[in-house]
């Protein structure tokens, strides 16, 4: 449950469309030191994601 509250924290800074009191509710409840391993890890997966797409896309194309 807590991974998912991270993802879901991370998930909101790529957008970077969030209200203060739910940002500031999030932070009160979650392992700081993790955050960042977290945010890594999905960033790292969104940017295989495009590679795929966008490798899928070419090969598609020729």
């Amino acid at each position: 449950m807590e991974l998912l509250k991270m993802m879901r924290i991370v998930f909101w800074s790529f957008f970077g469309v969030r209200k203060r009191a739910s940002h500031n509710a999030d932070f009160a409840h979650v392992k700081l030191p993790l955050l960042p391993v977290v945010a890594v890890m999905l960033a790292g997966a969104f940017g295989l994601t495009l590679l795929t797409v966008a490798k899928l896309a070419t090969g598609i194309a020729h």
